[in-house]
């Protein structure tokens, strides 16, 4: 990283002239309530956003100016018709749905007392029933970086652990929060609670993912410094990991040796445009860092609210999407039925066929800026597992299809056997015409073997041909409702 300047250990504290902060949260959504969860975002005036939509290009984004025509032409032609569908209705896109709200609050944390506001709020249905909430924050002008990202550090938990973050209240017009998701839930979309799925294992909060990292929101963030100001490595560092103050009270960051600080930021930042522009993703942040002139800071806030913020959401999308199909998959064991088998296996064929692109920017700086967030995501590594375990599954349902055919044939060759030993014909006198039930009792052995022969075979026979039906019945009903 020779693009920045050695200074030892030192920790300097820059003030951010411009911090505009992105809370995104996941969720997954109740199996049947996706479209009465857009009727209710309509109700609630939420725009679905539409890219033809010119007057939204300054809807939602305070000062700045997200532009569509840039936004259009950032992905592959394959890419938009899944992030941009021209209707609320396109279930397999992702449909977001957007509120100017306008909230002033204030956090007070041991460290740090801040105002804070709330610009807008989107909420995004995507397939495979996952949600995300994004909150769109501004905070105050010209913060430290440490009381900035004290800030956004702990403003991302949901659900406080550690004692630092326990005593942290949000306030809103006179109303004290001691958790974030409690002024989420109940402030800022409370309708919200109704249509996430609460029955998942292991969770800490409405609508948590057991397979997912659940407790703090991912944070998308463009940090404008003075023109003047020097971004050192220990600075970028402490961005990529958040690191705000110590228990103390002191600038804090977590490493010392600045050959790892370094090798850190190798691997997590891109600085094409070093020394003014640096862009670092994390596992808890994707951030924009910029020294540039106004004009310069103007484009790249529009970036990071429009193009990279849309490229974000797909990614990120992808990884939580692979999580989850690995983790329903780990819940499939040998004695699972076989629609569950059936059901998973459509669902891992189309996220590959329909969503999965291993290319999505037309734009060489996007390639490579977002090649570091799928290798920081895992996302490659992730999509492997996947494929491999469509291979099991298959495994799997041919041993479920086996056995049952086994067994069928079993029966079929009983029942062949013993119409063999009667001649093909196991119909016998007592039985023409109009059926003489006094005489059943006293059948001999052969004809009662006869009698229960018939009548179960033409059960089963019965009972086969209306399983059958009702099979064949409920898939079609099945692939009619079924929503990925």
């Amino acid at each position: 990283m020779s693009n920045f300047t050695e200074r030892g250990n030192e920790i300097q504290d820059l003030v951010i002239h411009e911090s505009l902060v992105q809370l995104v949260f996941p969720f997954t959504i109740e199996r049947t309530l996706s479209e009465n969860l857009v009727d209710e975002l309509i109700r609630k005036d939420y725009r679905f956003f539409q890219i033809q939509d010119g007057d939204m290009e300054t809807a939602f984004y305070g000062n700045h100016r997200v532009s569509h025509r840039a936004l259009e032409k950032n992905f592959l032609p394959n890419i938009e018709p899944l992030l941009y569908p021209p209707s609320y209705k396109e279930r397999h896109a992702f449909r977001r749905f957007s509120k100017v709200i306008n909230l002033d609050c204030e956090m007070i944390s041991e460290h740090v007392q801040t105002a804070f506001k709330i610009l807008s709020i989107d909420v995004i249905i995507c397939p495979f029933k996952i949600g995300m909430i994004n909150m769109r924050v501004e905070l105050p002008k010209d913060m430290p970086i440490s009381e900035a990202l004290e800030f956004v550090d702990i403003i991302r938990v949901m659900e406080p652990i550690l004692e630092p973050e326990m005593q942290t209240d949000i306030v809103y017009q006179g109303h004290t929060y001691k958790k974030m998701k409690d002024f989420i839930f109940e402030e800022v979309c409370p309708f919200l609670i109704d249509y996430m799925d609460t029955y998942q294992a292991g969770s800490t909060y409405f609508g948590s993912l057991p397979f997912f990292i659940d407790e703090r929101m991912y944070v998308v963030g463009f940090f404008a410094l003075p023109e003047e100001s020097k971004i050192s490595p220990q600075d970028l560092y402490r961005f990529g990991h958040v690191n705000g103050f110590d228990t103390r009270g002191e600038p804090f960051i977590g490493a010392s040796n600045l050959d790892y600080i370094k090798s850190y930021l190798k691997k997590h930042t891109y600085d094409r445009w070093a020394d003014e522009t640096f862009y670092l993703v994390s596992e808890y942040i994707f951030a924009c860092i910029s020294t540039g002139n106004k004009g310069l800071k103007n484009m790249l806030a529009s970036q990071m609210y429009g193009e990279y913020y849309y490229a974000f959401l797909l990614f990120y999308y992808y990884r939580i999407a692979l999580m989850k199909l690995t983790y329903d998959q780990s819940q499939i064991s040998i004695e699972t039925k076989e629609t569950g088998i059936e059901d998973l296996i459509v669902s891992i064929t189309d996220f590959s066929s329909k969503f999965y692109y291993p290319e999505v920017n037309s734009r060489v700086s996007g390639r490579e800026i977002f090649a570091k967030v799928k290798e920081i995501y895992n996302i490659e590594e992730l999509y492997r597992q996947v494929k491999n375990t469509l291979n099991d599954l298959y495994q799997n349902q041919d041993k479920l299809t086996t056995n049952r055919n086994n067994y069928l044939l079993q029966i079929l060759t009983t029942y062949t056997v013993i119409s063999g030993i009667y001649g093909m014909n196991l119909v016998i006198q007592d039985w023409e015409g109009r059926i003489k039930w006094s005489k059943i009792p006293k059948y001999s052995f052969f004809e009662w073997i006869s009698l229960i022969v018939a009548i179960s075979g033409i059960a089963i026979g019965t009972m086969l041909a209306f399983q059958a039906l009702w099979k064949y019945l409920a898939e079609k009903r099945r692939r009619k409702r079924k929503v990925v």
